[in-house]
């Protein structure tokens, strides 16, 4: 079940789903919702029964929050 098309795909939202990479999530975070599921197998689960319009929508979502944090954190360590 792990190591699917559909997985290897979208690693980047299956490790979002799982933990935030900056280790506390935005306010706005829609993952937020999957990490309190804390069961791996659940999150997995659950990532199969989203709408593909629901996985690209994560996928920018975190794509877009990846990049603002990590350039607000350049600057930040610039000053």
């Amino acid at each position: 079940m792990y190591l699917t098309k559909k997985n290897i795909k979208n690693a980047e939202i299956l490790g979002a789903m799982m933990r935030c990479p900056f280790d506390e999530t935005v306010s706005n975070c829609p993952f937020k919702i999957y990490h309190g599921l804390n069961n791996p197998v659940k999150q997995i689960e659950t990532f199969y029964t989203l709408p593909e319009e629901e996985v690209k929508s994560l996928q920018q979502f975190h794509r877009n929050c990846i990049r603002e944090r990590c350039e607000k954190e350049k600057y930040s360590e610039d000053i």
